[in-house]
């Protein structure tokens, strides 16, 4: 059996990671601790990998994955953003 931290890694999809509210991400934050269960981890394993808190664990991980100040862009890409309808001849 993988230990808990590779668990959560290989079954936490970043990029399925969408949530609007509170309530959207406490709930796959339940279906985390469910799998996590299911494959037989305890409760108290989830909760010490995911640092006490499994809804604050995943909102890390999609912001670690989106950041907001990207504008669009891959982090570290440095060229400039091209205004639509710009004409570069």
């Amino acid at each position: 059996m993988k230990n808990i931290v590779d668990w959560l890694d290989a079954n936490t999809n970043d990029s399925a990671l969408t949530f609007e509210g509170n309530a959207d991400v406490e709930q796959q934050a339940e279906i985390i601790r469910a799998k996590a269960e299911a494959a037989g981890y305890s409760a108290d394993e989830l909760l010490d990998a995911c640092g006490g808190d499994i809804a604050g664990y995943l909102r890390n991980r999609r912001a670690d994955a989106v950041p907001n100040d990207a504008d669009g862009k891959m982090p570290g890409d440095v060229s400039p953003i091209i205004a639509p309808g710009f004409n570069q001849q």
